[in-house]
């Protein structure tokens, strides 16, 4: 007997009433209870990042600053370009939720997606950049536009999946530039260059395997995650792990059933998005010193934001702030290095997780409100389908 349920990408697959046989004996364990406010980021989840960053945007202030430097700025400021630098933020939220929409076949509304597509910045703003916000905005996707979190989940992998097909591509890219122009900084050496370049190769490959592992061999990641669980530290995680594993397996068979033109417009949602964070840096630098290789300049923006997901504090704070002064700053003058460092760091990071915290809260806000009435003032989300975790 078979039981119809709804899935990702606008289409029907039928699937069996009990859970797919496990890929080994051991039987699937039930995953730990979680509440609502384990999926919300804590307070000291939102300090810490924060402040790690407004530390070394101070550090930096204090060593790069020079007398008369706003008067400076001020007098050759192109106030046009730093407008447009703003707006290639918004330009990027509504990438983020038209992709959102896309993915979704419109089951997502663009307003919609847009709000995901923050909550996914903000939660990726507070958690380890290697972690991703996927998880926690894929419950908020879900619980924002009613649908189960598990096709939310699905919409999540595959815009994840999109992202690292944009590395796998863009990575060659700047390994080719590094033949013409001086893409990584003489200040690492010869010794640093070989160890950036081994780790872009490294993550290149990674995104290669994670599509491959994702949407054609989901049994790969099954046998690499069951061995890992089975380490008596690990052992935990397992029911949670393995019931994920089951899952995956599911949304990769409906993966493999779309279309080529629709894996190659998702390609293209994301590049863009991805463009136009390296252009809202570009713009806010050529803004105040016209006289910047802006092409150079675009390539080690790549460069850097590519290093910047092997440092492990909650997006990248602390780190990226360094990475611009290794990257970026030998191509401008001194006395800007710091302002523009902060008015990027305030549009593209602090402003989200700004903007984000405030929504979130609104959101459990209006979930608890709803819970303590019975239901009276808004209709439940749909319940879960799945576990709510990638």
């Amino acid at each position: 007997m078979k039981q119809r349920s709804r899935l990702p990408f606008g289409a029907d697959f039928a699937l069996p009433m009990s859970s797919p046989p496990n890929t080994t004996d051991t039987p699937v364990l039930p995953a730990e209870p979680e509440t609502e406010e384990s999926r919300s980021p804590s307070l000291r989840g939102l300090v810490v990042p924060v402040l790690l960053s407004v530390s070394v945007l101070g550090l930096v202030l204090y060593f790069t600053w020079e007398p008369d430097t706003l008067g400076q700025m001020a007098r050759g400021l192109n106030a046009g370009l730093l407008w447009l630098a703003f707006g290639t933020v918004g330009v990027r939220i509504l990438l983020g939720g038209s992709r959102l929409r896309y993915i979704s076949h419109g089951t997502i509304s663009l307003v919609g997606g847009m709000r995901g597509a923050i909550a996914w910045d903000f939660m990726s703003a507070v958690t380890p950049s290697a972690v991703g916000g996927a998880p926690l905005a894929a419950y908020f996707v879900a619980k924002d536009n009613r649908i189960p979190v598990g096709e939310a989940t699905a919409i999540m992998l595959f815009s994840m999946l999109m992202d690292q097909i944009w590395f796998a591509v863009s990575i060659p890219l700047i390994l080719i530039s590094s033949a013409f122009i001086d893409v990584f900084p003489p200040a690492l050496g010869i010794a640093g260059t070989g160890t950036l370049t081994a780790y872009f190769i490294v993550m290149m490959l990674w995104a290669c395997f994670f599509a491959y592992a994702t949407v054609i061999r989901p049994q790969i990641l099954e046998s690499v995650a069951t061995w890992i669980v089975r380490r008596k530290w690990l052992r935990r995680f397992e029911g949670r792990v393995r019931r994920e594993l089951v899952e995956l397996r599911k949304r990769a068979a409906v993966l493999r059933g779309q279309p080529p033109t629709f894996f190659i417009a998702g390609f293209f949602w994301s590049a863009g998005i991805w463009l136009t964070r390296y252009c809202t840096l570009l713009l806010i630098v050529l803004s105040v010193y016209p006289l910047l290789d802006s092409f150079t300049f675009l390539v080690r923006t790549g460069a850097m934001m590519l290093t910047a997901m092997a440092v492990p504090t909650p997006g990248g704070s602390g780190g990226i702030e360094g990475l611009y002064v290794l990257f970026l700053a030998p191509l401008i003058p001194k006395a800007i290095v710091g302002p523009t460092l902060l008015t990027w760091r305030l549009m593209a990071y602090h402003f989200f997780i700004a903007v984000g915290f405030i929504m979130t809260a609104l959101a459990v806000k209006r979930r608890f409100a709803n819970r303590n009435g019975g239901g009276s003032n808004g209709v439940e989300a749909t319940p879960p389908t799945t576990p709510p975790h990638a």
